[in-house]
């Protein structure tokens, strides 16, 4: 991949996706969406990753869009296809089987923060500063902001987030439920590759199809539901995966799984 703005790693089957812009604390610009974008649809098609870390280099996670470069192209012509049809990146994450954590530290403001909001597992720091400035600039989210945050951590304090404008420490951001955990500075990476180990053990292919599952099943109907989730029982009986993971249980060791 060629990649200006993110670093792309992979160990123990987790692949960190590192927003590498730390002179301009991350800001949402140069070649960061079109490289976050590459790195995690390569994440998605490699079946050696199983798991997916986001994080940003330097003293912050995201900071936002990156104003002084855009005020340097305001006059630059847009598209009437990219307003008519919005921004790929949410549609990237939100459709991806693979779970994808965000290990948060710093500022995480605008879209920086609704990237967070994409990922499935939220870790701060306790340095950690997260918000959303849409309507102190005079517009909206574009990045699902709005569909993610309501069904994250409800409609109330969906409000108190998107309405002020306002920058909220970690741990009211933990009380609120923005973030699910937070950890001393020192130890979030580590607490982030230790949660994201935990899942990496276990048989890819039915994590990846439960992640789908859960989805599926937040718009469906009960009984296409249920119907959906038996169609993958059935599936994923006739995998190695299945084979191995009941063996494993039944000779008491720890099951070593394929992906297939």
């Amino acid at each position: 991949m060629d990649l200006k703005d993110v670093t792309y790693e992979i160990s123990d089957r987790i692949a960190t996706i590192t927003m590498n812009r730390p002179e301009r604390l991350n800001a949402f610009g140069g070649k960061l969406g079109p490289d976050l974008e590459l790195a995690f649809k390569e994440a998605e098609a490699d079946r050696d990753v199983r798991v997916v870390i986001l994080t940003g280099a330097g003293r912050a996670f995201c900071s936002g869009l990156d104003l002084k470069e855009r005020s340097q192209s305001s006059d630059r012509p847009r598209s009437a296809r990219r307003w008519l049809r919005g921004l790929a990146m949410p549609r990237i994450f939100l459709n991806m089987n693979k779970p994808i954590i965000a290990a948060v530290h710093g500022p995480a403001v605008g879209v920086g923060f609704e990237l967070a909001l994409l990922c499935d597992y939220r870790i701060g720091s306790n340095e950690a500063r997260m918000g959303d400035i849409h309507v102190q600039l005079g517009i909206v989210q574009d990045c699902a902001g709005a569909l993610t945050l309501p069904k994250i951590v409800g409609w109330a304090n969906a409000c108190k987030i998107l309405l002020t404008g306002e920058l909220f420490g970690a741990d009211e951001l933990h009380q609120m439920g923005v973030l699910n955990e937070v950890v001393p500075a020192d130890r979030l990476q580590e607490t982030a590759r230790d949660f994201a180990a935990r899942m990496a053990r276990n048989a890819p292919l039915a994590v990846q199809m439960t992640k789908r599952l859960m989805r599926m099943s937040q718009r469906a109907e009960l009984d296409d539901a249920i119907d959906f989730s038996y169609l993958l029982m059935g599936t994923l009986q006739q995998t190695e995966d299945w084979t191995e993971g009941f063996s494993a249980r039944v000779e008491r060791r720890q099951p070593e799984f394929q992906g297939r």
